[in-house]
């Protein structure tokens, strides 16, 4: 478990400096000077100045930051005319956004490099992100009546011979109870629609067994078999867990608003909650490499999502103010930007913490 940690830890703090390296970069190619480059929430634990940069590690192994000149001092009274070119505050409006944006986008193109690495490693084929677990076909085997009667990889069984199909074994006790005789199967695409249905008659194997010929997943597994799939298969199969991840945002809050706090906090993991899932995935050994790099890619992509979601003290709130100045001209009253930062930066570590107690509680009982 300690290994498990140690690598868990050392995967986090690459995924976070790559975030605040993007940040780091475009305020450098405007001229916007970084007076310092963290890993972790303060206070701070060590810290050395190199150039104009303090570079720091701090207690709180929850994100990192970069701060750059005027991002928390106030405006003197002579006005934003009299700050120094190195100031945030004196750039456009676009270069602020630009900066702002960074993050997000090294992350964003972090999980594309990843999931374009277990997509080739997998020979194009890699588990599809779905709400809630099915009966999916994971693969059709040669030479079996499957796939003569046109079965395809990647769908849904909902119905053999009109009867709900609701898991794997169901399933095969269904067709196993037909005995060899036809049957028909009701399928759909990954996302259930494109409803049809086949007519097929099992196979009857030398030792009694009963097969069509399919190997099922309670999870879909998407093939990208054209040359145009595969070319954007890392940022299309982003797209689509963007999409289930604001499905479960959704889910998350219907469950807070009708004060079911178990079962969103289930849905919750923070640091602690994907060490463990870090053990549980390098238990697996040499065969662990591309399930921890799709977690990764995971944790990467989720990174991008929530500091782009409109929430103060991340990026996404930033970038809120910035789009207010952007549309109306002026820029909105630093005490109250600043303000509203503070007040959110406080409940982001008050949900830090509820997040650790909940998944400590997980794992401890």
């Amino acid at each position: 478990m300690l290994f498990s940690i140690i690598i868990f830890i050392i995967t986090l703090l690459i995924l976070v400096l790559i975030h605040e390296f993007g940040h780091f970069l475009v305020a450098k190619k405007f001229g916007v000077e970084v007076q310092e480059f963290g890993f972790g929430i303060p206070p701070r634990i060590w810290g050395k100045k190199i150039g104009e940069t303090i570079y720091s590690i701090n207690w709180l192994p929850f994100g990192g930051f970069v701060r750059l000149r005027g991002e928390e001092e106030e405006i003197a009274a002579a006005g934003k005319e009299k700050l120094s070119n190195k100031d945030f505050r004196k750039k456009s409006v676009e270069q602020r956004i630009a900066v702002v944006m960074a993050g997000v986008l090294m992350n964003l193109i972090l999980a594309w490099v990843l999931f374009y690495a277990v997509i080739i490693g997998q020979n194009f084929k890699i588990i599809y992100p779905v709400a809630e677990t099915g009966v999916y076909i994971a693969a059709v085997e040669q030479n079996f009546p499957a796939q003569k009667a046109g079965v395809q990889t990647g769908e849904k069984l909902i119905l053999i011979d009109n009867q709900q199909v609701s898991n794997i074994d169901s399933a095969k006790d269904l067709i196993k109870s037909k005995k060899g005789l036809p049957i028909n199967l009701t399928l759909t695409d990954i996302d259930g629609n494109h409803l049809r249905q086949i007519d097929i008659t099992p196979k009857e194997m030398d030792d009694g067994d009963i097969l069509i010929g399919v190997i099922f997943s309670p999870v879909p597994f998407r093939e990208y078999t054209s040359a145009s799939e595969k070319i954007f298969s890392g940022i299309t199969y982003s797209f689509d867990l963007i999409k289930l991840t604001f499905a479960g945002f959704g889910s998350i809050g219907s469950d807070l608003l009708y004060g079911d706090f178990g079962q969103a906090s289930e849905s919750i993991s923070g640091p602690v909650g994907m060490a463990a899932i870090t053990n549980d995935i390098l238990s697996l050994g040499v065969a662990a490499a591309l399930p921890y790099l799709w977690f990764v890619g995971l944790i990467s992509l989720t990174l991008a999502i929530f500091n782009i979601l409109p929430i103060p003290a991340l990026d996404g709130g930033r970038l809120f103010f910035l789009l207010i100045e952007a549309v109306t001209k002026k820029p909105v009253k630093e005490d109250i930007e600043r303000s509203v930062h503070q007040i959110g930066f406080l409940i982001l570590i008050a949900l830090a913490l509820l997040i650790t107690f909940s998944d400590l509680r997980k794992i401890l009982f």
